[in-house]
């Protein structure tokens, strides 16, 4: 090796020793050992460590609304929770927390407007207040808070991926089978008719003078769904009406006790001494007009819960009395 060799070899080692120390380029290096200019060398900067986010138990949010919110109006406690789909869109559902109800739905489609009224509803129909004991600030504020609710899910919606990766359907090919079989022929299947099953017993006399409607469900005058299938209150099949009132039978009568010299009585209802046009008379008028036939022949008006409307006859002979009350009736 020649003198300029080592000399060489020697600024080598000291140009990659000052590289170490101070992080400089190659270049920078053997210009320091040579004598040249050197520029400044920047030290690289340690990178900072990210502060850890602080993570609040119980709830996730959903813009700026926290997941399970909890809340109270008036008498109704309500807590807000939230329902995605497939596409990830959300729904914030507002639930009554004693009933399990679903107070109003919002999914930011349509009017905060709607929601709000549909929640005021809810509260007039379900609080034990009178609506004059409301705040008059309540509707103001009620509005307020479903419009806040609905413009963070429809910003939060607005921003979602609207789409689904469509995975390709696999269709086994079908095993070959070795034995055949005979077809089978496949039987026609038909539904069988629901009978409708009525519970108690009725008066098919009293029955055939009112019509009702068949066994289903009534709804009451407060609102309520209720099955209604007692014999006494609902009609099987076709419809009976005043239409099927015909002549006065003896089987038109029913039995009751006897009077207090143990005379036989008999009931009959009032519509059945009325002829068609008697029948068209206003209803209070209708039982005086039966009345006064009634007491032609010795009846008079049997005041008992057992038989509403009802006109009492004493009577040994049920099939004379029939005959004449008949003639009576188309006078």
């Amino acid at each position: 090796m020649t003198q300029a060799q080592k000399i060489a070899k020697e600024k080598f080692k000291k140009a990659i020793a000052y590289r170490k120390k101070t992080g400089a380029t190659l270049k920078e290096a053997f210009a320091f050992v040579y004598g040249r200019k050197v520029s400044p060398v920047k030290k690289k900067a340690a990178p900072k460590k990210k502060a850890a986010s602080k993570k609040v138990a119980g709830h996730k949010k959903v813009g700026a609304l926290p997941n399970s919110f909890k809340g109270g109006i008036m008498d109704i406690g309500f807590k807000v929770y939230h329902q995605y789909d497939i596409y990830g869109d959300v729904t914030s559902i507002i639930e009554d927390n004693e009933s399990g109800n679903t107070i109003v739905k919002v999914n930011g489609k349509g009017t905060a407007k709607d929601k709000a009224e549909a929640f005021y509803n809810y509260l007039t129909k379900y609080s034990k207040y009178d609506k004059k004991d409301y705040a008059p600030s309540l509707k103001t504020k009620l509005n307020k808070f479903v419009s806040n609710l609905h413009q963070e899910v429809k910003d939060f919606n607005a921003g979602r991926k609207k789409t689904i990766k469509q995975m390709p359907i696999k269709i086994a090919e079908p095993k070959k089978s070795v034995l055949k079989l005979n077809p089978v022929k496949s039987k026609k299947l038909t539904k069988k008719k629901s009978e409708v099953k009525q519970s108690g017993n009725t008066d098919k006399n009293r029955d055939i003078l009112f019509q009702a409607k068949k066994p289903g469900k009534r709804k009451t005058a407060w609102g309520t769904t209720y099955y209604e299938s007692r014999a006494n209150r609902s009609d099987k099949g076709v419809l009976l009406g005043l239409h099927n009132i015909g002549e006065i039978e003896a089987s038109d009568f029913t039995r009751i006790s006897n009077d207090t010299n143990g005379n036989p009585r008999y009931v009959i209802h009032f519509l059945q001494l009325l002829n068609d046009q008697e029948r068209l008379l206003p209803f209070n008028e209708k039982y005086e007009y039966a009345l006064k036939k009634a007491k032609k022949m010795g009846g008079r008006k049997f005041s008992n819960k057992q038989y509403g409307g009802g006109v009492v006859f004493q009577s040994y002979n049920i099939f004379d009395l029939a005959q004449k009350l008949e003639k009576l009736k188309n006078l």
